[in-house]
C-alpha cells in the first residue's frame, strides 16, 4: 500500500513541474493516468496498474480541480500522503471502482 501511495507523490510532484502544459482537464487526467500506469506496471502488472491508476485517477479529479491537485504536489511528501491517501486505500481495496 505504501508503494501505491509513493506512486501519486510521483505522479504530482512530476505534473507539477508541467503546470503550464495542461490546457484541459481531459488532458491532465490522462497525464496523471499514464505516468501512474508507467510508474505501477513493474510492481502490479499491467491489468492491475491499469485498474489502479484508472481508478485513483478518477477519484482524485471527483474529489480536487486540476489546480488543486497541483498545488498539494507543491506540498511535502506527508501532506500530499494525507490528501492523496483516500483514493490509494480505497483503490488498493476495490479493483474496479469507481464505476
Amino acid at each position: 500500500m505504501v508503494i501505491l501511495k509513493k506512486h501519486l507523490i510521483i505522479i504530482v510532484l512530476v505534473l507539477s513541474y508541467c503546470e503550464n502544459s495542461f490546457a484541459m482537464s481531459s488532458d491532465f487526467k490522462k497525464e496523471i493516468f499514464d505516468g501512474c500506469y508507467l510508474d505501477a506496471k513493474s510492481t502490479l502488472g499491467n491489468q492491475r496498474a491499469k485498474q489502479y491508476c484508472t481508478c485513483t485517477t478518477e477519484m482524485l479529479h471527483r474529489k480536487f480541480s486540476d489546480e488543486e491537485i497541483l498545488r498539494i504536489g507543491q506540498k511535502s511528501q506527508d501532506e500530499q500522503m494525507q490528501a492523496f491517501s483516500f483514493a490509494s486505500n480505497y483503490c488498493n481495496k476495490n479493483a474496479d471502482a469507481p464505476n
